[in-house]
């Protein structure tokens, strides 16, 4: 049966965590139901009151408050379930090396992210390693620090902000940032702009995203302390396009993005004032790889040259 160890809160000590239980006790805490995290979970419920109950021993604490009305976490419970998603992440992450490993040969998968450009450190890498795989994965900006931390990809070359709880992260370089705007706009033919000037403009929000990352690229709040404008909702470059050409709002971007998507109906416009983006290299936190090692210092000495 498959356990890591770890240390729960409070005066419990080191000890092994099954991790079916684990996973159990967070489709609960999610859900504060016990009937619908049995249906999720594809067990019966007095198999899952089972489970939880044996985790709960094995911990020598109480981690619901149970009534006929309601279940609730308690104060046990709140904890287990913040530290829940790193372990779970970690022995996924774990998994994944393995299968690697199993499959043959040594590999390294590096994600990233539209407009940032890794040839040059993938080349650079490779030329050190000539005998190790090096597989790309593209990342989102609702996945890139879970992919990270479930061990999809091995280290991600990707944007702020993003969750850093279980990751290790290396500045690498900034990025201005540029609005997009529809050609017959009264600002498309400035040289720049400000945030004041777009004031009254629509900002796109970006969907399934975390709010530090709407927030950052909303430019929200503005530096007068007033909050943008709210638009639709947007799932890819693509939408961002279609939506600024229909009059529908704004979009803030990084300059290396709007430089991939030229356009004849869509002109993009620094704005002198908006913070810089900022481009990290990220892997998970207290992994020992001669690899990443490696992979972290040719993109350090690779990808500076990329500030603009």
């Amino acid at each position: 049966m498959a356990s890591i160890d770890v240390m729960v809160a409070g005066d419990i000590g080191e000890m092994d965590l099954d991790l079916r239980r684990l996973r159990s006790f967070v489709a609960v805490a999610e859900r504060l139901h016990f009937g619908q995290a049995a249906v999720a979970l594809h067990i019966t419920q007095p198999a899952l009151s089972r489970q939880i109950r044996q985790l709960e021993q094995d911990l020598g604490v109480e981690l619901f408050a149970r009534t006929s009305r309601e279940v609730a976490l308690t104060p046990a419970g709140e904890q287990l379930l913040q530290d829940a998603e790193r372990l779970l992440a970690a022995s996924q992450a774990a998994l994944e090396r393995v299968r690697r490993a199993d499959a043959g040969g040594r590999s390294l998968t590096v994600g990233f992210m539209l407009g940032v450009d890794i040839a040059p450190v993938v080349r650079a890498f490779s030329e050190r390693h000539p005998g190790v795989e090096v597989g790309l994965e593209r990342l989102r900006w609702w996945n890139h620090g879970q992919a990270v931390l479930e061990g999809r990809v091995d280290v991600g070359v990707v944007r702020l902000p993003i969750a850093s709880e279980g990751l290790t992260l290396l500045p690498l370089y900034t990025e201005p940032v540029r609005v997009t705007l529809p050609t017959e706009h009264p600002l498309a033919g400035q040289a720049a702009v400000s945030v004041a000037d777009l004031a009254d403009e629509p900002v796109f929000g970006y969907a399934e995203a975390s709010p530090a990352w709407n927030a950052f690229w909303s430019i929200d709040p503005r530096p007068d302390g007033t909050r943008p404008r709210q638009g639709p909702l947007v799932h890819d470059m693509e939408e961002i396009v279609e939506y600024v050409r229909g009059g529908r709002g704004v979009a803030f971007l990084p300059a290396t993005v709007t430089a991939a998507f030229p356009r004849d109906d869509v002109t993009y416009v620094p704005v002198i004032d908006a913070p810089l983006g900022q481009i990290v290299l990220a892997w998970q936190a207290g992994r020992q790889s001669p690899l990443i090692t490696d992979l972290a210092d040719v993109a350090r000495r690779t990808l500076p040259g990329e500030n603009a």
